[in-house]
């Protein structure tokens, strides 16, 4: 079996688990209250631990096994001793390349912010959902189980697993495709068009240092900064003598807007979008210097270039975005009736 089928037949498990899961817990918490009462930080954790697990076992059975054998890294020439440091790049990285990392990712948070906000005139629930789970909630127990715990264990499938596997075959398409299985595990058309670019964009770190730790930083750094927000918004409104309990509106679809309203969404957007032009391309600077700090800039020029031209779309991988879109379509429509 090839090392890209080998993958994704473990998205397919992970795809179908996740599913398989959710469902039954919504089926039980109709008929038995401890599943209805059950605390949002298990619901999170049980999420993650079904993200993590099939990944986990693949990897410690190909580490044994003759698929990944030693080869040179890219960074320094040296032989790769285990299966587990090739499909896991856990070099260290500096202080200096981490502030680089968290300047460089508040860069990309306009595009991202106008990412959203153009899902949000179609679909609100992949966003809004995860800000009202947060509501009330523990601010430190917040942190760890919505942007410790997703920043380790999501990137340890889609910039370890997956996209040091699929990138033996062509670095392009394996950080477009990882992106966007990044986007369809998030399964919320909201939430899809966002994670997609933002895969793309954690691809390119991890091979900016040749380190997952500077993926797991950036995705921590958004998912932290979310929550902060989340925890000072109430405060700030309080302060400004407003109902703590309201929620800003963020959007909605563009059906049911009022004339009025969709133009004023619609500007806010292309004022955001402006902005995000600016920001990205001071994001491409600053990567292009962590690239030279962790003398890696001449391997990502010429890194297009290199590749096995193995196939990396195989049956179960179809198969697994196939239910993801319609989980996607099933929430959508769901939303739109209630």
């Amino acid at each position: 079996m090839s090392e890209n089928k080998g993958v994704n037949r473990i998205f397919l498990l992970t795809v179908l688990l996740y599913v398989g899961v959710s469902f039954a817990l919504s089926f039980l918490a109709a008929f038995v209250p401890a599943f209805g009462n059950m605390s949002n930080y298990v619901s999170i954790l049980i999420s993650q631990m079904l993200v993590f697990v099939p990944g986990f076992l693949y990897l410690r059975r190909v580490s044994r096994s003759d698929s990944f054998p030693a080869q040179e890294t890219e960074w320094h020439g040296e032989e790769s001793r285990t299966g587990i440091r090739q499909l896991i790049p856990y070099r260290k990285i500096n202080i200096g390349t981490i502030a680089l990392v968290v300047v460089c990712t508040y860069l990309m948070y306009p595009l991202i912010i106008v990412l959203n906000a153009i899902s949000m005139i179609f679909t609100t629930s992949g966003s809004a959902a995860v800000q009202d789970m947060m509501q009330g909630q523990n601010f430190l127990l917040s942190l760890l189980f919505t942007a410790v715990m997703p920043a380790c264990v999501e990137e340890f499938l889609f910039r370890g697993l997956l996209f040091q596997t699929y990138k033996r075959s062509r670095m392009l398409p394996a950080i477009l495709l990882t992106g966007f299985l990044f986007g369809c595990m998030h399964m919320n058309l909201n939430q899809f068009i966002y994670a997609f670019a933002l895969g793309v964009y954690l691809a390119f770190l991890t091979e900016a240092t040749g380190s997952i730790f500077s993926s797991m930083i950036a995705h921590f750094t958004l998912n932290a900064t979310s929550v902060v927000m989340t925890f000072l918004l109430p405060i700030l409104y309080e302060a400004m003598g407003m109902d703590p309990n309201m929620q800003i509106q963020t959007g909605g679809y563009a059906s049911t807007m009022e004339s009025s309203e969709l133009l004023m969404f619609l500007m806010g957007i292309t004022i955001w979008a402006i902005i995000a032009v600016g920001t990205t391309c001071g994001a491409v600077g600053i990567y292009i210097a962590i690239c030279k700090i962790n003398h890696r800039w001449d391997y990502v020029k010429g890194m297009f270039s290199r590749g096995t031209r193995e196939k990396m779309i195989t049956v179960p991988l179809i198969i697994a975005v196939l239910i993801c879109f319609a989980v996607m379509g099933l929430r959508i429509y769901l939303e739109r009736m209630g």
